[in-house]
């Protein structure tokens, strides 16, 4: 689903710019996940797509599996939800 919509957006024209492209990364969702973890791991894949190429589709899971990304670890002490 994000791949056809990062198509969709590098295929459209839009008329005040013309073509645009987009970087996505995501992550899987686990029940145990805190907020503030999840957002940090699919930011983490979000800058690896932008600065391997941009206009992609990056799972910070996969990222992980290839060992293109290593687990860091991440400050749980920021709430972002209340």
């Amino acid at each position: 689903m994000l791949e056809r919509f990062r198509q969709s957006v590098e295929s459209y024209d839009f008329p005040q710019v013309g073509k645009v492209t987009v970087s996505i990364g995501y992550v899987r969702i686990g029940s145990q996940d805190a907020p503030a973890t999840l957002v940090g791991h699919a930011d983490e894949a979000l800058y690896f797509a932008k600065h391997h190429g941009r206009n992609q589709v990056c799972s910070y899971d996969m990222l992980l599996e290839e060992r293109k990304l290593f687990p860091s670890a991440l400050n749980m002490d920021a709430e972002l939800f209340s």
